[in-house]
C-alpha cells in the first residue's frame, strides 16, 4: 500500500511522513531528496539544461541508488557514496525546481518512484505523489502552513548542515518557489483529487500524525 503526502517545502512533509511511517510500520520514501540527488549530479557535472540530449546522456551515466536497509529511513548514494546530506545544501535548494520541472527528469523519477513501491507498503511525500504518480492511493494528503512557520522550519534545516542564511530571504524564496512549482506545464503543485488537507502552522508533530491516523483503517 502507497499513502501520499504533499505540500510544499516547510510545510512538515519529511518529518511527518518519517514518524507516520515508524508508527504505521511502513518504509519512508523521500521522492524530494530524488530531484535534490539529480540536481546535486546535474550542478557537478554542469549539465546543460537547455539541452535534451545533454540531459538524457546524464540521467544515462547517473548512477544513483536508493539504500531502504537502515529502517523507515532512505539514503541516497550517488557513485556508491551516501549524498543524503549534501543535497541540501543552498545552491541545490535555489536549483532543484528547475532541474525537478524537466520532462526528461520527471518521467524517469516517476517511473523508478512506481517500481520501487510494486511491493511493500510504503509512506511516500512530494509534490504531486497524490496528484500524478499516484493517482489511485486510498489515502491522500496535502499538508499547508503559513508562510512563517514554514521559513522558520527552514532555517532550522539550514542550521543542520551549518549555513548560515537569513529568514527573510528564506521567506521570499518559499514564496518564489511556491509560485513556480505551481504554475509550472508538467506535474504542478496541487492539491490532489480527494486529499484531506492539513494545516500544520499550529500542530505538534504528534498532532499531525494523529490527525493523519484517524483517517487511516489498520
Amino acid at each position: 500500500m502507497v499513502i501520499t503526502i504533499d505540500g510544499a517545502a516547510g510545510v512538515g512533509k519529511t518529518t511527518t511522513a518519517k514518524e507516520l511511517a515508524k508508527e504505521l510500520g511502513y518504509q519512508y520514501f523521500d521522492t524530494g531528496a530524488m530531484y535534490r540527488a539529480v540536481t546535486f549530479y546535474f550542478l557537478a557535472e554542469e549539465v546543460n539544461l537547455q539541452s535534451s540530449n545533454n540531459i538524457n546522456k546524464s540521467l544515462k551515466a547517473m548512477n544513483l541508488q536508493i539504500d531502504f536497509s537502515s529502517g523507515s529511513e532512505m539514503i541516497l548514494l550517488l557513485d556508491e557514496k551516501d549524498i543524503s546530506l549534501k543535497i541540501r545544501n543552498q545552491e541545490v535548494t535555489s536549483h532543484v525546481s528547475a532541474v525537478s520541472a524537466l520532462k526528461e527528469v520527471r518521467e524517469m523519477m516517476v517511473s523508478i518512484q512506481r517500481s520501487t513501491t510494486r511491493e511493500g507498503n510504503f509512506i511516500v511525500e512530494g509534490r504531486d505523489i497524490g496528484s500524478v504518480v499516484f493517482p489511485d492511493a486510498k489515502y491522500k494528503f496535502y499538508l499547508t502552513a503559513d508562510y512563517d512557520i514554514r521559513a522558520k522550519r527552514r532555517l532550522a534545516d539550514f542550521e543542520k548542515i551549518n549555513e548560515a542564511k537569513n529568514i527573510n530571504i528564506i521567506k521570499e524564496d518559499l514564496i518564489v518557489r511556491d509560485k513556480y512549482d505551481s504554475t509550472r506545464k508538467l506535474s504542478p503543485l496541487t492539491k490532489p483529487d480527494g486529499a484531506i488537507v492539513i494545516d500544520t502552522s499550529e500542530c505538534s508533530v504528534e498532532e499531525q500524525v494523529n490527525q493523519i491516523l484517524k483517517h487511516i483503517e489498520r
